[in-house]
């Protein structure tokens, strides 16, 4: 082996060697979202600590008039409010019309920002219209609430 091939092999071994402890060091956030991982309510009738404080509620009428604006909430925590401090804390809640992201707010600090948001929108098309909403914590990853549905007369 050449000593030109001897280094790049080196060079590349420690490149991947880094890049596995950056995502160890980074945490459990950082790996899953490379991964692409997104946690939702495994059990309605026993939801475990995390689920209770991390999955979002979404809060919607059950009908709107097509084309007039109306608000929709989001709870972050469904049961038990996300604690939002210093050190833990909801950094983007997303909302979601039929699967695709119409807006989102973005906090970039804990223990300032309410885990909770407000969006005001409007809707179209008449139909039945699917809401959702994510939450990003930045300890414990991406969370997806159950879907709700609004009537567009």
């Amino acid at each position: 082996m050449k000593r030109r091939q001897f280094v790049k092999a080196g060079v590349a071994g420690a490149t991947l060697l880094l890049a596995g402890s950056v995502v160890q060091a980074g945490g459990q956030k950082e790996a899953d979202a490379k991964a692409g991982k997104i946690n939702t309510l495994m059990n309605k009738e026993n939801p475990t600590v995390l689920e209770k404080k991390h999955v979002p509620l979404v809060e919607a009428p059950k009908s709107v008039k097509k084309g007039e604006w109306f608000q929709v909430k989001v709870k972050v925590g469904f049961m038990i409010e996300h604690p939002s401090k210093p050190d833990h804390w909801i950094d983007r809640v997303e909302l979601q019309v039929n699967g695709k992201k119409v807006s989102e707010i973005v906090n970039v600090a804990g223990g300032t920002t309410s885990p909770n948001a407000c969006f005001t929108i409007r809707l179209q098309k008449p139909g039945d219209v699917k809401l959702e909403a994510v939450a990003d914590c930045n300890i414990h990853g991406t969370w997806l609430g159950e879907p709700v549905y609004v009537k567009v007369i």
